[in-house]
């Protein structure tokens, strides 16, 4: 039992792992549920990473933070193209719903994307349910890191992801960057950096911006899986995605508490 030899809750260093804020990324959720499930068996075996981990550090992991999603991409087999959340907003359900991921509020802008489109922003910040949800959890913890696993191309995303120019995507407190810096020499993703040096295009009202400027939070995206997998790669890349993330999870967590 952790319990018996952790330190208390509250007093050791906070992480939050969070997958599928966009639901077609399953990727993303083999990742965590992964993370969950190696470092319970490293903990019970009695392997020196695994118990540091479980006893000095507080992980809060959210797998399905676009349940409704998931569900619905579920009963679409045939095509499982839905990533936003299940707000009516369309005749067409492929394309109805809002885009956790453009709900946070840095950068929100009223009418930013069309209600239809798949970047749907919503009426307001915080307008939908799982934003809310990832709020309270954020004001209720004190996490030093966050990781928000999206799917796909071997890439890393950091703040400030709504910047038009790299220049602008600057971090407010200039060790913040070198902070990244050296996990990208660790995780040693393809590519790296906000996302108009990463995906090619600005993501206003994205999570890693509000949890950094809001919260302190140092956070980032890991888009997993080869740019050749898309968003469903081949079941035989699903173990190496897996190992290789979880690594680079338990670096950021080790990292948190030091």
């Amino acid at each position: 039992d952790p319990s018996q030899s952790a330190a208390p809750e509250g007093s050791r260093p906070q992480v939050l792992l969070t997958a599928l804020m966009h639901s077609r990324e399953p990727a993303g959720l083999t990742c965590v549920l992964y993370i969950i499930g190696h470092l319970l068996e490293l903990y019970t075996s009695g392997d020196p990473l695994g118990t540091y981990m479980i006893e000095r550090r507080e992980l809060w992991i959210v797998p399905f933070v676009n349940p409704d999603g998931y569900i619905a991409n579920q009963l679409s087999p045939s095509r499982p193209v839905i990533r936003k959340n299940r707000r009516p907003t369309c005749r067409n359900k492929y394309e109805s719903g809002v885009d956790i991921n453009r709900n946070f509020p840095l950068a929100w802008k009223r009418g930013e994307f069309p209600m239809c489109g798949e970047e749907y922003q919503g009426t307001e910040p915080f307008s939908e349910p799982e934003t809310k949800a990832i709020k309270t959890i954020c004001d209720r913890r004190s996490f030093k890191a966050a990781m928000n696993f999206h799917t796909f191309g071997s890439m890393l995303t950091h703040p400030y992801n709504y910047a038009p120019t790299p220049e602008k995507a600057k971090l407010k407190v200039p060790d913040d960057n070198a902070i990244y810096d050296e996990l990208q020499d660790v995780f040693k993703f393809d590519k790296f950096g906000p996302a108009i040096e990463t995906v090619g295009y600005t993501a206003p009202g994205e999570s890693d911006d509000w949890l950094y400027d809001a919260k302190g939070i140092i956070s980032m995206s890991p888009e997993v899986g080869p740019e050749s997998g898309n968003f469903f790669p081949p079941a035989r890349e699903i173990a190496g995605i897996d190992r290789r993330n979880f690594d680079r999870a338990m670096h950021l967590v080790l990292k948190a508490g030091l």
